[in-house]
């Protein structure tokens, strides 16, 4: 049976309530699944207001310049817009009862201004204390995760995507060796201690550190390149080499179907840059357009509320971050062909160092190459040589690659995929605490306007560049020497590795 929706409004568009403060004092209210659409002239809110008996006296709604704010017992909404809006009689509010939906429509106050982000629900969450768009060149006060009854909200900035985007400097500024803290912290923006050592007890054989509550950060790099060494195996590298490389009907391992297989990411990419080679440049887009789900939306907005105060020189660790998280989804996503398995949460943990060994910087300033991305893409490809069930430097290189197709894309896509990453994480008996430590905070701060389009889109170029210029006889091994007394030390490149397995092969064949 269709019934005709009912309208709200009568001779006034609106029902009044008090803008600052929900209308039933002391009871949990409850924030609605809704959604943001505008043509030129008007939003479009549609709030969820199902499992609750409606009544068109019960709602209150009020606009006020940039804030609207939605409110039907149990339901509490308030979002502030970037743009102004009017409270005039264009505004109409309808119930749409084949849906359970309240549909608002709210007229702009400048007529064609575009809206930008309607589609991210959890940066128009507003707090009644959020001030207009930021001014100082710096915030003073961070914010701590508050009630979740209390919405948040980050600045509506658009991001200038005219510009290639900013420039990142990839060395790590190097200090004076400090003495041991009492407190040794780590996770996000070194927020953290005690979690990584308490999960030992639970059986967290993703963390390799022997005391993580102790470890400095140059003590981590240090026990990190040791223990890679140590669990790097040439035998096994030389087998996957040639099983790859001369495939038989017998092989375990399918790895022409891990390397022909194209990520979803990079396919769509493919596509919409296709796309906008053809288009008049009018209609060119920056970033690949993309709807997030439902699901998706309920993630976001059940991220805590929070906002940072970075260091400068802190964000290309965070930068990096992101490079290793993806890389790690994408390398598990490749071995796999596109669908997670049991081991997938344990893989990708262990190829982020950032997780297994708290180790944000990568490399001791001062030695190596100096370059924290490069540290970053050359500690991937040695961990996806030591730990998956695939270890051959092509996938790693497709994985990387992908790594740079995600970040092409956008933003958005840049956040499906890390919370898709974090999904492996947030429930998960004993690695929830990666989601903890890292995680959570760095998709809330992905989604925040300190992340530009324009910032991803220099970073995918940095890390193009890098993986086009990196040769075989840059991933190393330590390795003991059999052949040498004592504990004599050798170096072993892959190219190396492979050249011996190429000889050994024809010497077998020619054997039989």
């Amino acid at each position: 049976m269709s019934i005709a929706p009912v309208l709200l409004q009568e001779s006034d568009p609106w029902g009044r309530c008090d803008k600052d403060t929900p209308k039933q004092q002391g009871q949990i209210m409850i924030t609605p699944l809704f959604t943001v659409t505008q043509d030129d002239e008007f939003l479009y809110v549609s709030v969820k207001v199902s499992h609750v008996r409606f009544s068109a006296s019960a709602i209150e709604m009020v606009v006020d310049s940039e804030l609207f704010i939605f409110s039907l017992n149990p339901y509490y909404l308030r979002l502030r817009f970037p743009y102004p809006l009017i409270d005039d009689e264009r505004a109409t509010a309808t119930f749409n009862s084949k849906e359970s939906c309240v549909d608002v429509k709210l007229p702009k106050e400048n007529r064609g201004q575009e809206f930008p982000d309607l589609d991210l629900a959890a940066k128009l969450l507003a707090r009644k204390e959020e001030p207009g768009p930021q001014t100082a060149s710096k915030p003073l006060i961070e914010e701590l995760e508050i009630s979740q009854n209390v919405e948040d909200k980050f600045q509506n900035v658009t991001a200038d995507l005219a510009q290639e985007g900013e420039s990142h400097d990839w060395e790590l500024p190097q200090a004076v060796a400090e003495e041991p803290q009492t407190t040794i912290r780590y996770g996000f923006n070194n927020t953290y201690n005690t979690i990584v050592g308490v999960s030992l007890s639970n059986g967290n054989d993703i963390n390799e550190l022997g005391n993580p509550e102790a470890a400095l950060p140059n003590d981590r790099i240090v026990e990190r390149l040791i223990k890679e060494n140590i669990k790097f195996d040439p035998e096994f590298y030389a087998a996957d080499y040639i099983m790859h490389k001369h495939p038989s009907e017998d092989d375990d391992k399918d790895f022409a179907a891990a390397l022909v297989w194209k990520s979803p990411v990079t396919r769509q990419f493919m596509a919409w840059y296709k796309e906008q080679s053809q288009a008049s440049a009018e209609s060119k887009q920056q970033v690949v357009p993309l709807s997030f789900t439902e699901q998706e939306q309920q993630r976001m907005l059940q991220l805590p509320r929070k906002s940072y105060l970075i260091d400068e020189s802190y964000k290309p660790q965070l930068f990096v971050l992101i490079l290793s998280v993806l890389f790690a989804y994408n390398y598990d996503m490749r071995e796999n062909q596109g669908e997670h398995n049991i081991e997938s949460v344990w893989t990708v943990g262990k190829l982020i160092p950032q997780f297994a060994f708290l180790d944000s910087q990568l490399f001791v300033p001062g030695e190596s190459h100096n370059s924290i991305l490069k540290s970053a893409v050359i500690t991937g490809i040695r961990r996806a040589l030591c730990y998956p069930l695939y270890r051959q430097y092509s996938i790693a290189i497709k994985a990387w690659n992908d790594v740079y197709y995600t970040l092409r894309s956008g933003k958005r896509v840049v956040m499906k995929c890390l919370l898709e990453a974090r999904e492996l994480f947030r429930y998960h008996d004993v690695y929830y605490v990666y989601d903890k430590i890292w995680l959570e905070d760095l998709c809330l701060w992905v989604l925040s306007d300190s992340v530009s389009e324009g910032s991803l889109r220099q970073v995918a170029h940095d890390l193009k560049k890098e993986i086009d210029a990196l040769q075989k006889t840059e991933i190393t091994f330590e390795k003991i020497d059999d052949t040498q007394s004592g504990d004599a030390m050798m170096v072993l490149d892959i190219e190396e590795i492979e050249a011996f397995a190429d000889q050994s092969y024809a010497e077998y064949l020619a054997q039989n």
